[in-house]
């Protein structure tokens, strides 16, 4: 019985070492741990008003030309990068997202782009319950090219190859708008002679 316990005991302590070994020899997993990482220092930076484009579309990363554009190439999919993107931000709940898909992936069909079928169905489930648009994908491109100068765009480069698969989250804040301070009121000051009737 005193065997059997210590065997149990060596087992349950060689455990996580066995699961963490396991999880780290898998690059996609190394790759979506560095991501999260790279991400979350950015998330810092990032104010309401802000873009971060996740996906392939070099049209997308046209669009904008400014020099507050960040460039990430990750080796993960779009909805697993979105999934920790989103994942990220609701936890810090400083900040909002407002996601813009594109409407194309929706038309597109199984003959002409394989797996964007499976892409759908995952962004579908990722998108209940948030804020989000089917736009074209020019529109998205027309929303990064009207963007103020000062504000940034983090581009998130994946390995998915679904064409138009690509998603833009416009950041907003986070729960209600800090309300500006109100303005100071001065007080209308009085002579003497204008108390007089």
């Amino acid at each position: 019985m005193r065997k059997l316990h210590s065997i149990i005991l060596c087992l349950a302590a060689a455990l996580p070492l066995l699961v963490a070994s396991c999880s780290h020899s898998d690059p996609r997993t190394q790759a979506l741990i560095d991501l999260r990482d790279e991400v979350e220092d950015q998330l810092e930076e990032l104010t309401p008003g802000d873009w971060i484009v996740i996906g392939p579309s070099a049209a997308l990363e046209q669009a904008v030309n400014g020099p507050q554009v960040q460039l990430l190439t990750v080796t993960a999919t779009n909805v697993s990068t979105l999934r920790q993107t989103l994942d990220l931000m609701e936890s810090e709940d400083k900040l909002s997202p407002r996601l813009w898909v594109c409407r194309e992936l929706e038309s597109t069909g199984k003959r002409t782009t394989p797996g964007s079928a499976r892409l759908r169905n995952h962004l579908q489930e990722l998108l209940a319950g948030r804020t989000h648009f089917y736009v074209d994908e020019r529109v998205i491109g027309l929303q990064l090219k009207t963007l103020d100068a000062t504000r940034k765009v983090l581009f998130i480069r994946t390995d998915t190859t679904v064409p138009h698969s690509s998603v833009g989250i416009e950041l907003d804040y986070a729960g209600e708008q800090p309300k500006p301070a109100p303005a100071a009121t001065t007080k209308p000051t009085y002579r003497h002679a204008d108390l007089i009737p």
